[in-house]
C-alpha cells in the first residue's frame, strides 16, 4: 500500500509540476483561471489532485479493495502535504536569497 501510495503522490505532483510557469501544461492557467477553488483540484494542488487523480490511478493499476483505496489515498495525499511543506520552503529560501542578492547591489 505505502508503494502505491507513493506512486500516486509522485505522479500527481508531477502533473502539478507541469503546470508551473515554462512548463509544457502552462497553458492550462488560461482555460481554468487560477481563482476560486475549481482549479485546485485539477492541477493548482496537490493535496486536493490526489484524491481525483489518485482514484483514478487506483482503479486503473491496482486491486480494488475499498479499505485499501481509502488509505492508500490518504496516505498518498498525507505525502503531498509533506511535499506541498517543501516546496513551500523552497519557495522562501528562494525568494529570501533573490531579497538579498537585491538589498545588496544596491
Amino acid at each position: 500500500m505505502i508503494e502505491h501510495a507513493f506512486i500516486i503522490a509522485m505522479i500527481v505532483l508531477f502533473i502539478h509540476a507541469c503546470s508551473w510557469q515554462g512548463m509544457i501544461f502552462e497553458g492550462i492557467k488560461k482555460l481554468i483561471r487560477p481563482e476560486g477553488h475549481l482549479y485546485k483540484p485539477i492541477y493548482g494542488c496537490p493535496i486536493c489532485m490526489t484524491p481525483y487523480y489518485g482514484t483514478i490511478m487506483y482503479l486503473l493499476f491496482f486491486r480494488f479493495s475499498f479499505v485499501d483505496w481509502l488509505l492508500t489515498i490518504g496516505t498518498a495525499a498525507g505525502m503531498s502535504v509533506i511535499s506541498v511543506i517543501l516546496i513551500d520552503i523552497k519557495d522562501g529560501i528562494c525568494l529570501s536569497a533573490k531579497e538579498q542578492t537585491r538589498n545588496n547591489g544596491n
